[in-house]
């Protein structure tokens, strides 16, 4: 009689990388304008801990004589995060800055949970105006 040895199945391996885990963060920007500050706030939800992200988000825009949630605008989202440091280019529809994203450079604070930096985009009106174009401040918030 012959014995009949059972091998236990061997666990198949995935070229593929692990899935990056993600986690909610808000974002904030701060606009100067001839009137006072306009600011803006947005939830990400596809940040990774590491890499590049793009989103489409529902910017909420305000001023200080008008409420939060009076306005929003579609926004594109699109950027890299580093553990120091995070780049974005934050394109907002519907607005007369529509033409032209803002490039945001910000770098993270010492518990790694807030990134905080400047925003600049350039002239809208070139022929018309000719200035350097417009800045601001902006921050990226764990949630």
């Amino acid at each position: 009689m012959s014995a009949l040895v059972i091998d236990k199945p061997t666990t198949k391996t995935t070229d593929q990388p692990a899935e990056k885990k993600r986690s909610l963060w808000e974002l904030h920007v701060i606009i100067p304008s001839k009137k006072g500050r306009v600011f803006g706030r947005a939830t990400l939800r596809t940040v990774p801990e590491t890499g590049l992200f793009s989103e489409r988000v529902k910017m909420i825009i305000w001023t200080s004589s008008t409420s939060p949630g009076d306005f929003g605008f579609d926004t594109d989202v699109d950027g890299e995060r580093f553990a120091d440091r995070v780049d974005l280019l934050v394109h907002i529809f519907g607005t007369s800055i529509r033409f032209s994203p803002m490039t945001c450079e910000g770098t993270a604070t010492a518990n790694k949970d807030r990134y905080e930096g400047t925003w600049t985009m350039p002239c809208l009106d070139p022929e018309g105006c000719g200035c350097d174009g417009n800045s601001g401040t902006f921050y990226l918030t764990a949630l």
